[in-house]
């Protein structure tokens, strides 16, 4: 196992030891994509149901300096198994030009999610999720979207499988780049502690996507993350990514993600 796994691990077991027990009522199960992992499930948050998510990353590309990202989104159920998603992700520290440090506000994103069916028996759950992101940020251009289609489907008890197919359009690409960028993602999550407590949630991934360079290597990634419920409406998460492969530019050899989320 490599040793960036094995350390997200660890950091895990100790976060999971650190932080009391206890049983409320916010679904930390429900999993939404950069908390803290990049994969989403299947099912939406309730009608008329808010969220705000709030989440930062210390990031450390291959041979260049340190960087940090943040994300802020918010998300209302405004209609029966549907929710809108608004965000924003400033970023600041390295990039792949060793020079562009300054600070980024960042893309505005507006997205939804639909969910078309619950899981029952063999069939998963279904849910499609559309984003589109405007150029608000330093040196960006034209309008990026991303379709992802989502399944969710239960094995056992307790554990869920998450397979994330994305596909990523660009109408600014620059040259040499890709325009259309396929990807897939195979999440995975488990409750820790049932059936004695049900307030922590372990989650993992694996996933690949074609690069940004048209002549570039595929992008194969893993991470590992937590998630922990600390109030009746709050949950913490921690996780880390990591690229194997890719261009210098997409390849980082650690992610550190924090973040938190708070139901109203």
């Amino acid at each position: 196992m490599p040793k960036i796994l094995q350390a997200a691990l660890t950091g895990s077991t100790v976060l999971g030891m650190l932080i009391p027990s206890a049983v409320y009522g916010v679904d930390h199960n429900n999993l939404d994509a950069g908390r803290p992992l990049s994969f989403d499930d299947a099912e939406s948050i309730g009608r008329g149901e808010q969220s705000l998510e709030l989440g930062a990353a210390l990031v450390v590309p291959s041979d260049e300096a340190v960087g940090g990202e943040f994300d802020v989104e918010y998300l209302y159920g405004f209609a029966l198994n549907t929710h809108v998603i608004l965000g924003i992700d400033p970023q600041v520290g390295g990039r792949a030009d060793p020079g562009d440090t300054n600070f980024d506000p960042g893309d505005l994103s507006l997205g939804v999610l639909h969910n078309f069916n619950r899981e029952f028996d063999a069939v998963p759950a279904f849910a499609l999720r559309l984003d589109a992101a405007f150029p608000t940020g330093r040196d960006s251009d034209g309008v990026n979207f991303r379709l992802r289609g989502i399944a969710s489907k239960t094995l056992g008890q307790s554990n869920r499988l998450h397979l994330n197919l994305d596909l990523e359009l660009s109408t600014a690409s620059d040259e040499g780049d890709r325009s259309v960028i396929p990807g897939a993602i195979l999440g995975y999550s488990r409750p820790l502690g049932i059936p004695r407590r049900f307030d922590r949630t372990f989650l993992a991934e694996i996933g690949l996507r074609a690069g940004e360079e048209a002549d570039g290597a595929a992008v194969f990634s893993l991470g590992v993350g937590l998630r922990q419920q600390i109030g009746k409406r709050s949950i913490f998460d921690l996780g880390v990514q990591s690229n194997l492969t890719g261009s210098n530019e997409e390849r980082n050899d650690f992610r550190l993600v924090t973040g938190y989320s708070l139901s109203f």
